[in-house]
């Protein structure tokens, strides 16, 4: 048992909530909620091509069809030729996992053009998540509904036909077959498969079958509830996240709980810790290009607030970490270790704090680094030592399955071993499988 973790969800944790959500979505939030942020439509603006609101069950207001986020053939520069509308250059071929449909993400580069040079985040593969109307659906639901009917009918369950269905699904495929279920056996396929599945493979499943905004809600709360607040969680879940992430999560939060995730993280938390998180948990600079100049004086700025004085300007730290783009951020470290003592952030970071806020600056430090890394990182964590930390497991492994490839990539690259075999070695059963 980990310290503050909550204890295992009980059947029916994931289940089904009253007016959750079809067709009319979360409730709208207030004009301005989010702020404008540069290179974001308005919220409740369509993207290009997208159809109707309300123009599919289960979508968003506003949300594209499946398979139609971001728009039209062609609409990112590098896509190959022929390839699925919107689809990421090299991405998996409809039907593979991931599927196609991702927006692309940032390449490092120098933008021409510019009176000042500029230089895009390297993420490399990792991509966020998205409603589950946004995926593209390349299976056929009502043939896995009925797939999943057999599994679970009679006495006994076949596991491994879950797992064969269920496990290589994106969360729109998912989402169409739990629709498919309902109209074909007038049955809620969560529940079916919560009476028929126990332990870590239940919670495996029924992370599967929750929308990811929705998961991540559910998880921010689950860190929060109760006596005492999972800090580790937190950073977890909200270092990295997009505004677009952070504007699902804070809906849904809202949705479930009837507050903000800002006034939970107000509530729990309290220092520095609490305005780095919740500046975590809120939109920041993304979309415009970043400035080697800014990025330099971000640099020296943060130099003078920590290791150029005699203690610790948190405030500096806390400002520049959660309103600044992570392209600008990844300029503003690269330019940190060429100046003065010639080491990297995440050395200075360590050398200045300590605690939580050390945890969650070097979080955002290494994130900004590598995604991939990060979340290899995180799940090291859960699995070294004795014991493993199975809740850590299944949360990083469900809501980051999209971005898997980039994350076993990072994992054996850093610790020498595949992300495979310690999973395979700390698991075990179905909930291996």
């Amino acid at each position: 048992a980990q310290p503050g973790y909550p204890p295992a969800q009980p059947a029916g944790a994931y289940g089904a909530q009253p007016g959750y959500p079809p067709a009319a979505g979360y409730p709208p939030q207030p004009a301005g909620a989010y702020g404008a942020q540069p290179g974001y439509r308005p919220a409740g603006a369509a993207y290009p091509g997208a159809p109707a609101p309300g123009a599919y069950p289960g979508a968003y207001p506003g949300a594209p069809a499946p398979g139609a986020y971001p728009g039209a053939p062609g609409a990112y520069p590098g896509a190959a030729p022929g390839a699925a509308p919107g689809a990421y250059p090299g991405a998996a071929p409809v039907g593979a996992y991931p599927s196609a449909g991702y927006p692309p993400v940032p390449v490092a580069g120098v933008v021409p053009g510019m009176a000042t040079v500029v230089v895009l985040f390297n993420a490399s593969s990792y991509t966020p998540f998205h409603p589950a109307a946004s995926y593209p659906v390349a299976v056929n639901p009502a043939h896995d509904a009925e797939k999943l009917h057999h599994a679970m009918k009679g006495i006994g369950t076949d596991e491994a036909e879950l797992i064969r269905v269920l496990c290589r699904r994106n969360p729109g495929e998912i989402h169409a077959i739990k629709q498919a279920y309902m109209a074909q056996y007038g049955k809620d396929l969560m529940k079916r498969v919560e009476s028929e599945t126990s332990g870590n493979f239940r919670l495996v499943l029924e992370g599967v079958l929750t929308e990811p905004d929705r998961f991540h809600a559910i998880h921010m709360h689950n860190a929060m509830k109760g006596v005492g607040t999972n800090e580790d969680e937190l950073i977890e879940l909200l270092t990295g996240k997009s505004n677009p992430e952070l504007a699902l999560m804070e809906r849904a939060f809202e949705h479930e709980h009837k507050k903000s995730m800002k006034h939970a993280l107000s509530s729990e938390l309290s220092g520095d810790l609490k305005h780095l998180l919740i500046g975590l948990a809120t939109p920041r600079e993304e979309g415009r290009p970043v400035s080697i100049d800014a990025a330099r004086a971000d640099a020296e700025k943060l130099y003078r607030a920590g290791e150029g004085k005699l203690g610790t300007d948190e405030k500096a730290f806390v400002e520049i970490f959660t309103t600044r783009s992570y392209a600008h951020l990844a300029e503003t470290f690269k330019v940190y270790e060429t100046i003065h003592k010639h080491h990297t952030m995440i050395h200075a970071i360590e050398g200045e704090f300590s605690g939580d806020l050390e945890k969650a600056l070097r979080a955002v430090a290494v994130f900004v680094r590598s995604p991939g890394e990060f979340y290899a990182d995180q799940l090291m964590h859960a699995m070294k030592g004795a014991g493993t930390n199975d809740h850590k497991l299944i949360r990083i492994i469900i809501a980051q399955r999209h971005n898997i490839e980039c994350i076993k990539t990072a994992f054996a690259a850093k610790y020498g071993k595949s992300l495979w075999s310690w999973v395979n070695g700390e698991t075990s059963g179905d909930y291996k499988k």
